[in-house]
Parts: structure tokens; C-alpha cells; sequence
């Protein structure tokens, strides 16, 4: 079996990171202010997050809008008792009047982005620095040492569809090989019903396992080609398919490491966490032939937490610098030279078929007026709501806005006070 990794990415570049304990701990002094709001944060790491880039957008950053709704200050570091420095949690997310993207006006690039990218599982608060990665070995951030390779090389000897009466155990095959190919097929059956796939060029972009390759090499003949975020994934693309693969991809300055040109390029949750998503949408267009397609998936929606009552901190993490409802997710392709030929909301996570087309300011109709008008209202319940789950102990940025917030969640009936003098907010009815 493979053992616990300890050292992750973030040990290339020399170790550093941050806590997000599991349980509340008594606040501590704070350390540092913005604007009159006081937000702590550890400064013991032996690799400080870098103080900069941090991008301070007037335009909206899929449609080039000039106008926009602030909506929301914070995003998931405001739930952390710890925080790489002050900045972090401030992401000032605004509602563009145009397309309808609620996007980061703040938001980190280059160096910064790459140093929370190095931490992922402690970016995200899945873990504490120094502790093992959790999860799907396919998803850690983990660096592999020679020994885990061959470990690795022996398990998936065994194959991809290892039969559960074969005798073999998890510690003789890699069971996540077989489930991401079960899991992608969807994708591959809404690609081969909709596009006229022969012998495709295919790019995957965030692949995971390139389980969607795989299955378009075996059914049309595909060539295929990947980019991972680790190199873990990396690894196992090529030695499991012989495909082409190339990490860790650049959040920032997107860029596609293969020479030539695509017929269809599968993109997995890329356009929440772009930095410049007017950017990455352009590259791909240029790298599909005329005429080529991209297929986006798992880009989540706000309806998890403007319909069906989730934290809208916890789920807009440091990485969300975008988040849509299915309209403005289809003015977002069409705005940046794509038609959309199908799409859907799945478990909250859009997907789309889009076509690369000549690009005019005239390819898209903007958000209505009534649109706006009821997304800024159902953004403030969100954002009050928000504010009312946040631990007693973390409630400081708020309390010059505590008192309205209730009173506006009591009057509204989106919170109760209980006996014992507490707001709670209202569960919403399935």
C-alpha cells in the first residue's frame, strides 16, 4: 500500500503553510487589520505567502463589463482560525451587470496563486500543515518519491477493470482507475451523441485520471493529449494510457505546452478558478480548428447556496474566482466567441457543449434588468446568511453590520432567535 505522503508539493519551493483547525479554538489577538476589520492569521511559516500579485479588477474579467454589484467580502479563509496574511480572505466578489458572472474583483496571481495552489489541501481547509493528505490519491497534491512510483507501476500493472473475484486486494490495483473511467462516462456518452467525433484530436485540460480520453481512443479513435495539476496524475496518465501529459498547469498565464491544433477540447472546472478567464477562454479558441469545440464541465453554480441554503464562504473557496447561475455561464461562452450547442445543471455543476465561432460584440444578449434585480437580493440573503453560520469567535470583520443582519434575517423569516437568545438560520425545504 502506499504510504501517507507528508511532504507535499509545497516542499519543492521549501516547506510552509498555514492551519484550519477542525474545531473552533478562542480567538487570538489579532494580528493585522484591513479596513477596520480585524482578521487573524499565522505569521510562523518558514515560507510566507507572497504579499503580491494581487489583481484589483475595474472590469469584469469574462465580458470586459464596466459595471457590477458588489455582493460578498470574503471567501472561505474568513471560516479559518488561520490565514496565509490579511489579504487572503478579501476577494470583494461583485455581480457583473453584463454577463451576469459574479466574479473576485481581489484576487491572487502568479506567485501568489502558485504558493496556495502548492498548498492545496490547506488552501481548501481539508488538512492541517504537516498532516497526511486526505482523499483520493488522484486528487492529493502529494509529491512521489521513486519508491511510490514503482509501487504505483506495480498496482496498475493489474489493469484498469479488475474483477471483484479476482483475489486481489487494494493493496494489488488502484481502484480510483476504475471509478473515474465509470464516473466520466457520462461525458463521453453526451460527447458521442452530440459531435461528429472521427479520429478527433483531443485535449484534456485538468484531467484527472484522462479517463474521457481513454474511453474517445477506444470508441472514435482519438489522439490524445492531457495537462494535470499534479504530478501524480501526471504519471499515471502516461504510464496507464501512453497518452502525452504535462503539469502543473498556470492558473495565471494559461498556456497549452502541445504544438497544432484540436478538434475538441474537454475542460474540467477551469473556468471558476482562471485568473484571467477572458485569457484562458481565448487560448482555447485559437488552439481548436475552425469549427472545434469545447466541452466544459463541472464548473459549479450558485444555486448550493442562493437556492438550496449552503454557506455561500464555504463554498466559494480561495480558488472560486468565478461562479455563475446557467445563464450567465452561457453569456460567458458566447461573450468570448463560442456558441453553446447544449447544456445542463447537473448536482449543482454546469457542463456545455460550445462551438468556436467568428467572434462579434453582437454574438450575445446581456442580463436583463430583472435578472440583476433578483440575483443582487438573493446575493444579500446569501451573504447575511453567511454571516449569521460564521463561529462566534470569527465574527469580528462583522460587527459593525451584526445588529442590521439580524434584523433583516428575523424580518425576512430566513432566521429565528431560539429561547435562549441565538439566531439560526432557517433550513431550506427540499
Amino acid at each position: 500500500m502506499l504510504s501517507k505522503v507528508k511532504t507535499g508539493v509545497r516542499a519543492l519551493l521549501g516547506g510552509g503553510g498555514f492551519a484550519a483547525p477542525a474545531t473552533p479554538k478562542p480567538a487570538k489577538p489579532a494580528a493585522a487589520a484591513i479596513d477596520g476589520e480585524t482578521l487573524t492569521y499565522d505569521a510562523r511559516n518558514d515560507t510566507p505567502c507572497p504579499a503580491g500579485p494581487i489583481l484589483s479588477l475595474d472590469t469584469c474579467p469574462v465580458c470586459g463589463g464596466t459595471e457590477s454589484t458588489k455582493v460578498s467580502r470574503y471567501n472561505r479563509f474568513i471560516l479559518f482560525d488561520h490565514v496565509p496574511d490579511a489579504q487572503a480572505p478579501l476577494y470583494n466578489y461583485s455581480l457583473c451587470h453584463s454577463c451576469g458572472v459574479v466574479f473576485a474583483r481581489q484576487r491572487p496571481g502568479g506567485e501568489r496563486y502558485r504558493w496556495l495552489l502548492e498548498r492545496f489541501e490547506e488552501t481548501l481547509g481539508r488538512t492541517e500543515v504537516g498532516a497526511p493528505r486526505p482523499g483520493k490519491f488522484a486528487l492529493s497534491s502529494s509529491a512521489l518519491s521513486d519508491e511510490e512510483r514503482e509501487q504505483l507501476r506495480r498496482m496498475i500493472g493489474n489493469g484498469v477493470f479488475v474483477s471483484a473475484h479476482s483475489g486481489l486486494t487494494r493493496k494489488d490495483y488502484l481502484p480510483s482507475l476504475m471509478n473515474d473511467r465509470l464516473a466520466s462516462s457520462m461525458h463521453v456518452e453526451i460527447l458521442g451523441a452530440l459531435l461528429p467525433l472521427k479520429s478527433p484530436r483531443v485535449l484534456e485540460i485538468r484531467s484527472r485520471l484522462a479517463s474521457i480520453s481513454a474511453m474517445l481512443q477506444r470508441l472514435y479513435g482519438a489522439d490524445c493529449c492531457a495537462m494535470t495539476i499534479f504530478e501524480n496524475q501526471r504519471f499515471l496518465i502516461q504510464e496507464v494510457y501512453g497518452f502525452p501529459a504535462r503539469c502543473p498547469i498556470d492558473f495565471d498565464a494559461f498556456g497549452i505546452p502541445f504544438e497544432g491544433h484540436f478538434d475538441l477540447i474537454v475542460s474540467n472546472h477551469m473556468l471558476t478558478h482562471s485568473v484571467r478567464p477572458r485569457d484562458f477562454l481565448a487560448t482555447v479558441r485559437e488552439r481548436l480548428v475552425p469549427g472545434g469545440y469545447l466541452y466544459l464541465y463541472n464548473e459549479p453554480m450558485e444555486g448550493e447556496f442562493l437556492e438550496r441554503g449552503k454557506s455561500m464562504f464555504n463554498t466559494l473557496n480561495p480558488f472560486h474566482l468565478q461562479t455563475f447561475n446557467q445563464p450567465s455561464a452561457v453569456r460567458a461562452l458566447e461573450a468570448n466567441g463560442f456558441k453553446v450547442i447544449f447544456c445542463t445543471v447537473r448536482d449543482d455543476l454546469f457542463l456545455a457543449v460550445a462551438q468556436a465561432i467568428e467572434r462579434t460584440d453582437d454574438n450575445w444578449q446581456r442580463m436583463s434588468d430583472s435578472e440583476r434585480s433578483r440575483r443582487r437580493s438573493a446575493y444579500r440573503v446569501a451573504n447575511d446568511t453567511a454571516i449569521l453560520r460564521v463561529p462566534e469567535h470569527l465574527r469580528g470583520p462583522f460587527a459593525a453590520d451584526w445588529d442590521a443582519i439580524v434584523e433583516r434575517s428575523l424580518a425576512s423569516g430566513v432566521a429565528t432567535r431560539t429561547k435562549d437568545g441565538r439566531i439560526r438560520v432557517r433550513k431550506v425545504e427540499e
